[in-house]
């Protein structure tokens, strides 16, 4: 059985058996109270009449029924009661629903006690008429010049009730129909509702769904936090509570209490995303994304989440990606450099040049033969060479002379190879940019090591950087917009591994002069 017809089967059976259960008790508490006012109504009736003078007048007369039972019948008809009786002192009925019982003497003890009572009350008392039926009686003694003369008896039968219940019970009954109907109207409506609520779901989709949500949260190699409107922690999966080092104790804490509120507080106040570098405690740098969570209807900010990812490995998925990029420039750079021989080659030998092609091809492979061995012999580190070697070949394709110092040396950069690579590449390449298209332009680079630092110096004869102060400056670029990180990035990186970069700049002289820790230090 589905969800929804489960909810309306359940609400439309509590709200009926409720709805049942409220009519009998209130037909119960109806009964009783439409009682109490027939009994009420034949009590004041019955001491009304006792208060007549005319009865208390005639009751003291031998021949005094015949207008007591005239007055006693006008009564019957203009009131709710069944039957008037008036009893003197003896006994004797003045006044009775069957005239044929005037003068006759009543016969029931508990009636014969009252009389014989100096100062009986009004009372109430379940009597039985000649039908056998139970009927309400109201017992009133009547008065005479301060001495007890009789008593006017008031019943009301209970065919009486029974007819009002009738006149009533119709209705009661339609109101309850109408109103189970409308109840199972309303769980209908209401399973509905809760089924579209769900996306038109069965629990135990909704259940799988959300173990297999958890377990891909939960697998994630990167952290996720997320707060509630209130700017409580609602979530972490594993891997932010170890990069941010959370515990369950900090389940529902606020996060002002934490390094990454910040992130949340601006995140919120400019609904949008944001992105910010974030340090722990312990010192570990964090990339975190902050992402509201917006009302897709009212949008509403209902919470805001953040996915944290460690710096270092953030920047070694980026710089590893960046030497791919590098390596494929350099290779696009070398084939068409090759091509341009090439084609020079076939032109010289369709001249029927031989001795110049083949001085052509001796030159070409002694420039790049004396290059390759330079790089290799000096640059023992693979990666760092061959990016070296692919900014070589980039260089000849633009006709820009590169020059690598003769006193350069580099061993194995293990642990900065990944750096060196990024300031390397990043400086050459802002070198090449500024002398493409220029004739007579020239890098020339030197790498040092010893067992002190690591000392790099790139220069090229552009025609200079007018305000090297801001040249580090985020966003600051002379190349057009969405520029301006590279070199921010750079010395922020640098600074970091503990060292230093220093600009110099005139025109047809620009110096980058980069200092790095060595192996001792």
């Amino acid at each position: 059985m589905k969800l929804n017809q489960k909810i309306s089967l359940s609400m439309g059976f509590f709200t009926t058996t409720m709805i049942i259960l409220i009519g009998v008790i209130a037909f119960v508490q109806w009964f009783a109270t439409l009682k109490s006012q027939l009994e009420l109504s034949a009590r004041d009736l019955a001491y009304t009449i006792s208060e007549m003078e005319s009865i208390q007048y005639n009751l003291t007369r031998s021949n005094g029924s015949i207008p007591i039972q005239r007055i006693s019948e006008k009564l019957n008809l203009s009131t709710r009661t069944q039957y008037i009786h008036i009893l003197n002192r003896e006994g004797i009925y003045y006044a009775h629903t069957y005239p044929g019982r005037l003068g006759s003497r009543e016969t029931d003890p508990a009636l014969l006690a009252v009389l014989n009572e100096p100062m009986p009350p009004v009372q109430i008392r379940q009597a039985t008429e000649s039908s056998h039926l139970p009927s309400v009686e109201a017992i009133a003694p009547v008065y005479y010049q301060g001495e007890l003369t009789g008593l006017v008896i008031a019943g009301i039968l209970n065919g009486r009730v029974y007819q009002e219940i009738r006149m009533n019970q119709q209705t009661m009954v339609l109101i309850l129909i109408l109103a189970v109907f409308i109840s199972l109207f309303s769980s209908g409506r209401l399973a509905a509702s809760i089924k579209k609520s769900m996306h038109d779901m069965e629990p135990d989709e909704i259940s799988r769904l959300l173990g297999q949500r958890a377990m891909t949260l939960e697998n994630l190699k990167e952290g996720i936090i997320t707060i509630d409107q209130q700017g409580k922690i609602i979530y972490f999966n594993d891997s932010a509570g170890k990069l941010a080092e959370l515990s369950e104790a900090d389940q529902n804490r606020p996060a002002e209490l934490y390094f990454f509120n910040r992130g949340f507080i601006r995140c919120l106040e400019e609904k949008k995303p944001v992105n910010r570098e974030l340090v722990t405690p312990s010192g570990l740098s964090l990339q975190g994304q902050f992402e509201p969570i917006l009302d897709e209807e009212s949008s509403e900010v209902l919470g805001a989440t953040v996915l944290i990812e460690d710096l270092t490995e953030v920047r070694a998925r980026a710089e590893e990606l960046t030497g791919i990029r590098q390596i494929n420039e350099g290779l696009r750079a070398q084939n068409h450099e090759f091509l341009n021989k090439l084609h020079t080659i076939s032109g010289l030998i369709q001249l029927e040049e031989y001795d110049q092609a083949i001085r052509f091809i001796n030159g070409i492979s002694h420039n790049r033969k004396e290059m390759t061995l330079k790089i290799s012999s000096r640059i023992k580190d693979p990666s760092v060479a061959g990016l070296l070697l692919g900014k070589y070949n980039k260089a000849q394709e633009q006709k820009t002379a590169f020059y690598l110092d003769d006193s350069s040396t580099l061993g194995n950069a293990s642990g900065f190879t990944d750096l060196i690579n990024l300031v390397l590449g990043n400086l050459i390449e802002n070198s090449l940019e500024e002398l493409s298209g220029r004739t007579g332009g020239s890098i020339r680079l030197r790498i040092r090591e010893d067992k002190e630092k690591i000392t790099i110096q790139i220069k090229d004869t552009g025609k200079g950087i007018d305000d090297p102060e801001k040249a580090f400056t985020k966003g600051y670029s002379t190349k057009g917009s969405n520029r301006g990180l590279g070199l921010y990035i750079i010395r922020k990186r640098i600074q970091n591994a503990g060292g230093s970069i220093e600009l110099t700049s005139t025109p047809g002289d620009t110096r980058f002069t980069v200092i790095l820790p060595g192996k001792n230090r």
